[in-house]
């Protein structure tokens, strides 16, 4: 079957390429009655954009099923189960449980009946943000590739698995069909956010692209849409980089998103916590902040922030739990909780729950809501650089602390990926005088 590969830097339109020559070969006659598009992705958010970016192209709406991998690899395992044998079965045990299925899956597409009953569903499948693929989840790709049309899209630099090897991945998908390069960014016309990430891309000292200017003894290196400084990284005065993101989001049109390589860090925390609270004053007389902002966090993260504020006991009764979590039914996931729970009591007559199975009722609950794109927020954000893969903004503030880990290819991986995302303005701020002349800046 024939295999198209969109091969491009961050925004240069690899995903826009991809639904375009997706809605081409649709328009030419792909899908017969009963036929459907299949869109993979690796992770749920990417999931929730390319079922957007799909649902507006006219030759597609409502002929597309958008999934994940892993959705995917656990309805084929489970559909051919009769197909699995106890060595296939035995290798996936050995594994987690989000590659197992893949690999499960990726042993039965081996099987040319199975391939063929997929391509009889779904002769046509895309593939955004390939470059995600591990070993599992490519080897399903492979599976599909004989019996399905593919169109793919990937960019090496933005895996930002450290130490994962892209070669035979991408040598894969350029020699399975025919590949399209992608040269023009369209993201941005600014042209120093331009300059600073490709420079970041080839490993060049970002400041060299950019003009110094200094005020106050301090010194940043700016361009047209680029701003590059440094601030004090230590607990003692964190008021200086609360004032750098408040003077920096009081200078923008619009929202702001926050961007940091580690969301644990003590001093952005602290810094961020003064941004949610303090008004400044300008010596020329004028006011700015203060300026809320919500975190923008990974599904665990998210249930495990809520039940952090729940005190479960090792087993309750639906009247117990109602009074425990009633106070905390304004988070949509704990109403749904309770929901369930009162649905059980009813329906199947269960009169306690442990503490173990109300947390997971919670954990389902996010990761349901984040499927189906109920979890997003409005105004300034603060997220991690690898939960903002694959998005854009208007405006983007990357905090850099020195507790960013990974090799310094990861490191310039990461930190192409943040500043990529912005459309209209980037600030980069490193934590820690002197680092600025080190990797990944320099």
């Amino acid at each position: 079957m024939t295999f198209d590969f969109f091969e491009g830097a961050a925004g240069t339109g690899k995903t826009h390429n991809l639904v375009g020559r997706a809605g081409e070969i649709v328009q030419g006659g792909a899908l017969d009655e009963g036929h459907k598009l299949l869109a993979l992705t690796f992770m749920n958010g990417a999931r929730r954009r390319l079922d957007a970016r799909l649902g507006e192209n006219p030759a597609i709406r409502r002929r597309f099923d958008c999934q994940t991998f892993d959705v995917f690899a656990r309805t084929l395992a489970a559909r051919r189960r009769s197909l699995i044998t106890p060595v296939m079965q035995a290798q996936a045990d050995s594994l987690n449980e989000f590659n197992g299925p893949c690999c499960l899956a990726a042993s039965l597409l081996e099987n040319e009946s199975v391939r063929q009953w997929v391509a009889r569903s779904f002769p046509l499948v895309l593939v955004d943000e390939a470059q995600d693929l591990d070993e599992h989840r490519l080897r399903i790709l492979q599976g599909l590739s004989p019996s399905c049309r593919i169109v793919a899209a990937a960019d090496a630099f933005q895996c930002l698995y450290d130490g994962r090897d892209t070669s035979p991945l991408i040598g894969w998908l350029e020699g399975a069909g025919q590949t399209h390069r992608l040269t023009q960014v369209r993201r941005t016309t600014q042209q120093g956010l331009l300059a600073a990430a490709l420079a970041v891309r080839e490993g060049r000292d970002v400041k060299a692209v950019l003009t110094a200017n200094t005020f106050n003894n301090r010194t940043s290196w700016n361009g047209s849409g680029f701003r590059l400084q440094d601030a004090p990284a230590t607990q003692a005065n964190t008021g200086l980089l609360a004032w750098a993101i408040s003077n920096d989001i009081a200078q923008r049109q619009g929202p702001v998103v926050i961007l940091t390589p580690d969301a644990g860090n003590t001093i952005i925390r602290t810094a961020l916590s003064t941004v949610q609270t303090r008004q400044w004053t300008r010596n020329s007389g004028g006011a700015f902040g203060p300026y809320p902002h919500t975190w923008d966090r990974h599904d665990t993260e998210e249930a495990d922030a809520m039940l952090a504020d729940i005190a479960l006991p090792e087993t309750a009764s639906c009247a117990d739990l109602r009074e425990l979590l009633t106070p905390l039914a304004g988070h949509a996931a704990i109403a749904q909780t309770l929901q369930r729970v009162d649905r059980l009591r009813r329906a199947h007559g269960q009169a306690d729950f442990t503490a173990t199975q109300v947390s997971e009722f919670v954990r389902e609950a996010v990761r349901n809501r984040s499927r189906l794109g109920f979890r997003q927020s409005r105004g300034h954000r603060v997220m991690t650089i690898q939960r903002a893969k694959n998005r854009e903004f208007p405006n983007v503030i990357v905090l850099w602390p020195h507790t960013a880990t990974g090799s310094a290819e990861h490191q310039r991986r990461l930190l192409y990926n943040a500043i990529t995302r912005a459309q209209n303005h980037c600030t980069v701020i490193v934590l820690g005088q002197g680092r600025i002349n080190t990797a990944p800046f320099a």
